[in-house]
C-alpha cells in the first residue's frame, strides 16, 4: 500500500491508532504471563518438584524403605546411582532451568533485535507464550512417576517466559517513542508528548496489570485448592495458571502491527531505514545471526569496563539478586518440609508477599526515601540490611526453641518483611542503575542488568542444594544467604552515584563523537554491496 495520496496528518492518525493497539497488546503480554513467575515458579513448582522427588524417594537412613511420611528425611535416586535430598532436587532444577533460559534468551533476543518489525516481534511473543502456556498445562497432567518429565517441561516453560520477558521489555521504548512522535504530529499537547512521563506511565500500568493478574490468579487458585480433595491440588492450580496464560495471550495475535511511513527518497533517514530493513531481513535466518545476541552482550560489557560504578553495581546486584530470589524458593521448601505447611498456607503466604511487594515498591522510593532525605544508593543499602534479617531470623532457630522459624505463624510475619524488601529492591535498584549508565544506551545496559539478575539465579539454588545434600537440614542455607547479603553491603557502599553519572556523561560524549564521524548511510550501503 502506498500513501502518496494521503496527507501526513492522516498517516500520523493511522500510526497513532496502530501504536495505541500495540500498547494494548503489550499490556496483555504482562497480564497473561506474570502469574507464571509469581504463582507457578514461586509457589507451585517448588512444591511439585519436592513432592515428585519424595514419591520416588527412599528414607535417608535406609535406602530400602520408601518415603511414607511428609516429615521423613528422604533422598531420591538420580540416574540410578546418585542420591540427592528431595529439597535439593527442586533447587538443582531451578539452577539448570535458569542456565538454559539464559542461553535461549540471549540467542533468541539477539535474532529478534535484528528485526525492524513490531509485528514480527509480536509473533515471537505469541509463539513463545503458547509454548510456555502449553508446557505449564502439561505439567498439571503429569503423574508422580514422571519425575524427569516434570523438570524438562518446567525448563521449557521457564525458557519461554524468559524470551517473552526480554522481547516484551525491548518493545516498550519503541512504543513510547512512537506514541510521542505521532501525538505531536496530530497536535496532541499532553503527557503523550513527553517521553519520560509516558515511559513511567506505560511501564507502571503494565507492572500494575501484571501484579493484579498474579494476585487474582492466586486468589482463584486458593479457592481451587480448597475445593480439591486429592493429592493433585497443586496441579489444579498449575493448570489454572497455564490456562490463564493461554487465554489472555489471544488478543496479542491481532493487536501488534507495524506503523507505516511516507517514503521519501531524498531523505537520508529513509535510505538508512530501508537499508537496515534489507540488511536485517537478508541475514535474519543465517547462522551468523545466532551469535548476534552474544556479540551485543560482549560489546555491552566492553563499554561497561569503562564505567567503574556500573561494574560495582552489577557485581553487587549479582550478589543481592542471587540471595533475594533464593530466599523465596528456600523459604517455600523450608515451610513445606520443616513446618509441614499445606498448599493453602503457602498460597496465603504468596499473596501476603505480593501485596506487600506492591506497597514496598510504591512507598519506599516515593515517601520513605524523601522523608528521610536519602539518596537512592543510600536507601538501597538500608534495604539490604532490612532484608538480611530474614535469613538471620532463620539462623536463630539453631539456638532457640521458641523463635527462629519454629512455628507456622512466623512465616506469615516474614512474608510481610520479605514482600516489603522485594518491592523496595525492585524499584530502587532500577532507579540507581538508570542514573549511572550512558544516555542513548539504556536498552543495551539494561540487557546487562537483566542478564545479571537472571544469571545470578543459577548460583544460589545450586549452592543451597549442595548444602542441603551434605547436611540434610535446609536451615543451614540461612547461613549462606545471610553471608551473601553481608558480602553485598561493602560492595554497594563503595558505589559513588555522582562519579558514575560523570563517567556515564563522558562515555556518552565519546560514543556520540565516534558515531558522528561515520556516515551511517554510506556504511549501510556498504553492507548491501558486500553482503
Amino acid at each position: 500500500m502506498t500513501y502518496n495520496s494521503i496527507s501526513n496528518m492522516d498517516i500520523s492518525n493511522i500510526n497513532l491508532r496502530i501504536t495505541k493497539d500495540n500498547i494494548k497488546g503489550w499490556y496483555f503480554y504482562s497480564f497473561s504471563s506474570e502469574p507464571f513467575v509469581v504463582s507457578a515458579v514461586s509457589t507451585y513448582i517448588p512444591l511439585l518438584l519436592e513432592r515428585f522427588a519424595r514419591s520416588n524417594g527412599v528414607r535417608l537412613e535406609n535406602h530400602l524403605l520408601p518415603c511414607t511420611s511428609e516429615l521423613d528425611k528422604c533422598v531420591v535416586p538420580v540416574f540410578g546411582k546418585y542420591y540427592i535430598d528431595t529439597s535439593s532436587f527442586a533447587l538443582y532444577t531451578f539452577s539448570v532451568s535458569v542456565f538454559f533460559q539464559t542461553i535461549v534468551v540471549v540467542t533468541v533476543s539477539g535474532i529478534v533485535d535484528m528485526w525492524n518489525s513490531i509485528k514480527l516481534k509480536g509473533i515471537v511473543l505469541v509463539i513463545f507464550s503458547i509454548i510456555g502456556a502449553f508446557s505449564t498445562i502439561l505439567i498439571s497432567e503429569l503423574n508422580e512417576t514422571q519425575i524427569y518429565t516434570l523438570p524438562i517441561l518446567y525448563i521449557l516453560a521457564n525458557s519461554c517466559f524468559g524470551v517473552i520477558n526480554v522481547v516484551g521489555n525491548s518493545l516498550l521504548p519503541t512504543f513510547v517513542n512512537d506514541l510521542c512522535k505521532y501525538s505531536r504530529n496530530v497536535g496532541v499537547d499532553s503527557a503523550e508528548s513527553n517521553v519520560e512521563k509516558l515511559s513511567s506511565i506505560i511501564s507502571g500500568r503494565g507492572a500494575s496489570l501484571g501484579y493484579s493478574s498474579a494476585l487474582l490468579t492466586q486468589i482463584v487458585s486458593m479457592f481451587l485448592v480448597h475445593r480439591s480433595k486429592t493429592k493433585q491440588d497443586i496441579q489444579v492450580a498449575v493448570f489454572f495458571v497455564g490456562l490463564w496464560w493461554m487465554f489472555w495471550l489471544v488478543p496479542m495475535c491481532w493487536l501488534f502491527n507495524d506503523t507505516q511511513e511516507v517514503e521519501d527518497v531524498s531523505s537520508n533517514t529513509s535510505r538508512l531505514s530501508r537499508s537496515r530493513v534489507y540488511y536485517s531481513n537478508k541475514h535474519i535466518w543465517s547462522l551468523k545471526s545466532l551469535g548476534y545476541g552474544w556479540k551485543s552482550l560482549w560489546n555491552a560489557f566492553k563499554h561497561a569496563k569503562l564505567l567503574k560504578d556500573v561494574i560495582i553495581f552489577l557485581v553487587g546486584w549479582f550478589i543481592i539478586s542471587d540471595s533475594v530470589t533464593t530466599i523465596n524458593s528456600t523459604a517455600i521448601l523450608f515451610a513445606k518440609t520443616e513446618l509441614d505447611m499445606v498448599t493453602l498456607n503457602l498460597i496465603a503466604i504468596s499473596i501476603i508477599t505480593m501485596v506487600d511487594a506492591m506497597i514496598g515498591a510504591f512507598v519506599i522510593p516515593q515517601f520513605l526515601a524523601k522523608k528521610l532525605n536519602l539518596l537512592p544508593d543510600q536507601i538501597l543499602v538500608y534495604i539490604i540490611i532490612w532484608t538480611s534479617f530474614i535469613p538471620f531470623y532463620g539462623i536463630l532457630g539453631f539456638f532457640f526453641d521458641s523463635i527462629g522459624l519454629k512455628h507456622k505463624s512466623e512465616m506469615y510475619m516474614l512474608a510481610v518483611w520479605y514482600g516489603l524488601s522485594l518491592g523496595g529492591l525492585s524499584a530502587v535498584s532500577r532507579s540507581v542503575f538508570s542514573l549511572i549508565i550512558p544516555k542513548g544506551k539504556e536498552s543495551t545496559f539494561f540487557s546487562m542488568f537483566s542478564m545479571t539478575d537472571k544469571g545470578s539465579s543459577i548460583v544460589g539454588p545450586l549452592l543451597i542444594g549442595f548444602i542441603t545434600d551434605r547436611t540434610h537440614e535446609i536451615r543451614y542455607s540461612f547461613y549462606f544467604l545471610f553471608a551473601l547479603l553481608m558480602l553485598s553491603l561493602p560492595v554497594m557502599k563503595s558505589l559513588d552515584v555522582a562519579r558514575g553519572k560523570r563517567e556515564a556523561e563522558e562515555l556518552t560524549d565519546v560514543i556520540s563523537s565516534r558515531e558522528a564521524s561515520v556516515d551511517p548511510v554510506t556504511l549501510s550501503d556498504h553492507h548491501e554491496q558486500t553482503d
